[in-house]
This record gives C-alpha cells, structure tokens and sequence, in this order.
C-alpha cells in the first residue's frame, strides 16, 4: 500500500482547513493535559487525549450522538473496557469523539435523532474509567472510514505552555537487542540497528526522524494510530507496532537504521507539535 508521509506544515494547514474543532471545555490550559496521544497506556501508545481538572463536557464541533456506553467489557484499542462511561458523537468526514469517564447520570441526552450544536453540554467527568485523577476526561478522535485514530493536538486550537519534550540516554541496539549508548559508542558493525530514546512520562515528539549523512533513512509520526490486524500501529516509513514503540518501561522507538561500512554523520531529529525541532548528531564508524 502506497504511504505519503506529510510534512507537519503541510498536515496542520490541511487539518485546519477542514476541520473546526474546538477543545471540550470551555477553557483548557495545557497544565491539564495529563497524558498526551501516543504516550505509553500499558503496552501500547493511547489513542487518547486525557484532560484532567475539568468537570462540564462540551461538544467539539456539530454531530449527532451516536451510542452511549454505559458499561464496556470489551476491550479492544479504540475502545477499551478502562474508558468507563462513553459517549460517542459522529461528524462530518467519517470523523467520531468518543468522551470517556463521563458520570452517567450526568449525560444530557441519548436522542439519536437530534443535532448537537458546537460547545452543547453533553455530561460531567466521573470516576468510570481508570483515569490517574478524578475529573479526568479521555478525548479520541477516530476516522472511522480509515480506521485510525487521529491525534487531537493536529485539529485543537493550540494551547501555550505546553510541557518540553526531554531527550535523553540515546541508545542504538542491534538484531540481538544488545544496546549501546550513542554518546559513546563510535564503531558498530554493518547492519541493522534500532534507535531509543528514555521516555518521557509525559509528553511525546510528533514526529522522530533518522537521517545518515543528511539522507533521511525511518521516520515515525504521531499524527495518527492505524488499527489494522487487532492492533494498533503508528505511521511513518514503515507501521510500527505499539510494542515495537515501547518495547519496555523505559524506552520509546526513534527509528531504524540499516548501517553499512562507511563514515556516517547520524541525525536524529525530534519534532514537536508545533513544528520546531531538535536534532541531535553523532559521527560513527561503520564497518
């Protein structure tokens, strides 16, 4: 299957025109962002924005609703049995929210038939999913047609503040998963590698790119997570799985890199979601 890979410019002004989401409250800082899309949620990236610290839900934009779970016990990536009560309201452009850890008895209506207006009080937080905080809600944003989840941050009005990605105890590890640390690791032999960086509890980069002597060799974006097979996997060059992402607690996948004998100036290149950049470089020897 043919992939194009968008630049982030080019992504954000394709969202923003044609979506007008807003975000589900009426006033949101990014000091309550809890966890971001993509972060680690057991042993796979969250397809979920979870706000924390807010009480009245709001529709994002005009939809109708289109079911109310009460009760999950079926555990699947989008809809996971922890989301609690949910309910779910469909768009235009095949797009669903789903709003989860609602209060049940707080949902305002279940008629199918009616148009929700952009900013409609749907229900208050609860404590029905499995959230770090009370009052938190998780917010998904799935293309039900493509089967993926999007990540929210590429279509919500952009928050100030939002918390710096940490990079840190860079490692490169080879088909026997035996690991070394790129600040001083300096010979390796040709083959295969993957590239780690220490996670962050928090945040994650939008995009990680791998470039050897200025080409570009992986690129992983977290614009959006496909469901294809049962399992999610996360775009760019080439669908890696969510355990390849995380592999353990600790580490978060950058890329690969297939190495061959030669001198090589290894870029590793972190995007956030407003575009800016840090690159790290490392002068290896391949042999």
């Amino acid at each position: 299957m043919k992939k194009t890979v968008f630049s982030i410019s080019i992504l954000l002004s394709v969202f923003s025109n044609l979506f007008c989401f807003d975000w589900p409250f009426q006033k949101v800082e990014a000091s309550q962002i809890t966890s971001f899309f993509g972060q680690k949620n057991g042993s796979l990236p969250s397809t979920s924005l979870i706000i924390s610290d807010a009480e009245d839900v709001i529709s994002s934009d005009e939809g109708n609703t289109l079911i109310v779970i009460e009760d999950s016990n079926d555990d699947t990536d989008f809809f996971p049995s922890a989301l609690g009560t949910s309910v779910i309201v469909s768009h235009n452009d095949n797009l669903i929210c789903v709003y989860s850890n609602l209060d049940r008895d707080s949902i305002r209506s279940r008629d199918y038939t009616k148009k929700l207006t952009k900013a409609e009080p749907i229900a208050k937080t609860g404590k029905s999913g499995f959230q770090k905080k009370d009052g938190s809600l998780s917010f998904q944003l799935i293309d039900i047609k493509e089967r993926k989840s999007i990540n929210p941050l590429t279509i919500l009005p952009q928050l100030p503040n939002l918390p710096p990605l940490s990079i840190s105890a860079v490692q490169i590890r080879n088909k026997n998963g035996v690991a070394y640390d790129l600040q001083y690791a300096k010979n390796f032999n040709a083959g295969t590698y993957r590239i780690y960086f220490k996670r962050n509890d928090l945040v994650v980069p939008f995009k990680t790119s791998i470039l050897l002597n200025g080409e570009l060799s992986d690129e992983i974006s977290l614009n959006s997570i496909n469901q294809e097979g049962g399992t999610c996997n996360v775009m760019g060059i080439k669908n890696y799985s969510g355990t390849e992402i995380y592999p353990d607690d600790k580490f978060m996948l950058i890329g690969e890199a297939a190495l061959k004998s030669g001198k090589f100036t290894l870029s590793l290149l972190f995007t956030d979601i407003k575009g800016d950049t840090r690159q790290l470089n490392y002068n290896i020897t391949v042999y």
